[in-house]
């Protein structure tokens, strides 16, 4: 094994007697590198946007959402909320409500979706460290006075085109009421309150252009919900995976309720992401195994260069098994080399742009971030090598087995 070693490195940088071998060998390991390499950056790009996601739908959504299973509201159990609050990891646990309605600011209008949450509601997402404008406040109390405020999404914000402060107009929400079917007079069906604009937050478009947060009491009493009636429970998990404390969870609710993790909750999102990663993955592979026919043609022209060469070793004794095994493990080898020579590159360019932003997104300014996220991760690395090695094995055992059989090349010329 040794000696098959030595003499396939030594084919890979030997000078042969016809340069295309030499061109033609460069070209086959050029490919090769040039393959691993854009499949790691391009798995790292993914990943850099699947985490960016990550980020900005975690400041918005919750570890663990409870709902009902049927129905838009549920009234929470107090031995059920104790129960879960006792689950280990379980650090927050937060009551929300959500219902759309009409806003009405001046002479803007807007429809968004009303979030009433409670004081805990800020343990459970970041919600408050997303605002950029005014400040998260929901209910004003001066002595005496009490005022209900609103903090807003950003997109909602520019429609109506309001001023935050207690010093200006307040937003209005027109809100149907419940069992108003058959009133004629159409003033009758709407629950019409006020709040004052406090607090503009900006996390991401689909939660800017649709969100308003006002108090739960609001909501609930605006709604008439006089049980405490909420659309669900949000919990802030620390210390154990999210995944067993959902299954810990899932125990105590039983089949009334439906427990989601943050995947779950934005289960399409994260497997139309997933899908495109993969796809993409699959496609340069296909594109890599079409260039990996130059390595068929580089080991054959070598077979061919080297006739004479195995010609001796033949007379030295040398097996079919071991003449095979020589360009196997050359090819073997090329791909190695080619492998690692990719993965540095690809590794270089990912940390340049990680830390310098080498490549912009275009629309600066329209976007989260200006350059293309990256992420690098092992297991990439891995599935990468796997998928290379093993195209550029079977590249390599093709020429190699058949050069094994054609005995006219062993001649001594």
């Amino acid at each position: 094994m040794k000696f098959t070693l030595r003499i396939a490195w030594r084919y890979i940088y030997s000078k042969k007697s016809t340069n295309a071998i030499n061109i033609i060998s460069g070209i086959s390991m050029t490919g090769i590198v040039i393959g691993s390499a854009a499949l790691i950056i391009v798995l790292s790009a993914f990943n850099g946007f699947e985490n960016l996601v990550q980020r900005l739908y975690s400041s918005f959504y919750p570890d663990i959402t409870i709902t009902p299973a049927t129905g838009k509201v549920f009234v929470p159990d107090a031995h059920l909320l104790s129960e879960i609050s006792k689950v280990e990891g379980v650090v927050s646990i937060s009551q929300s409500l959500e219902e759309n309605a009409l806003l009405a600011y001046n002479e803007q209008e807007h429809i968004a979706t009303i979030k009433g949450v409670d004081t805990l509601y800020k343990q459970v997402t970041a919600v408050d460290d997303s605002v950029f404008y005014g400040k998260y406040m929901l209910e004003y109390h001066y002595l005496s006075q009490h005022i209900d405020c609103a903090v807003l999404g950003s997109g909602v914000a520019s429609t109506l085109n309001v001023s935050l402060g207690l010093d200006y107009p307040p937003i209005q929400i027109f809100m149907p009421k419940r069992g108003t079917k058959g009133i004629s007079d159409p003033r009758n069906t709407f629950t019409l309150r006020s709040v004052q604009p406090t607090g503009v937050f900006r996390i991401q478009q689909e939660f800017d252009s649709k969100y308003m947060l006002v108090t739960l009491p609001f909501l609930q009493e605006m709604l008439a919900y006089t049980e405490g009636e909420i659309s669900s429970l949000e919990l802030h998990v620390e210390g154990r995976p999210v995944d067993a404390v959902m299954k810990d969870i899932e125990a105590l609710t039983g089949e009334t309720l439906v427990v989601k993790n943050r995947f779950m909750q934005n289960e399409f999102l994260y497997k139309v992401m997933r899908t495109e990663k993969w796809a993409v993955y699959f496609i340069l592979t296909f594109i890599f195994i079409i260039a990996a026919f130059n390595m068929i043609g580089a080991i054959a022209m070598l077979v061919i260069d080297k006739k004479k060469d195995i010609g001796i070793l033949r007379s030295l004794g040398a097996t079919e098994r071991s003449i095979r095994n020589i360009f196997f493990v050359q090819g073997i080898l090329q791909t190695g080399v080619s492998i690692a020579i990719g993965f540095t590159i690809a590794t270089l360019l990912c940390v340049l742009q990680m830390q310098f932003g080498l490549v912009t997104i275009p629309g600066t300014g329209s976007f989260v971030v200006t350059a293309y996220p990256i992420a690098l991760e092992w297991r990439d690395y891995v599935s990468v090598f796997l998928t290379v090695f093993c195209v550029g094995s079977i590249a390599s055992w093709f020429p190699a087995y058949m050069a094994a059989r054609q005995k006219w090349l062993f001649k001594v010329e």
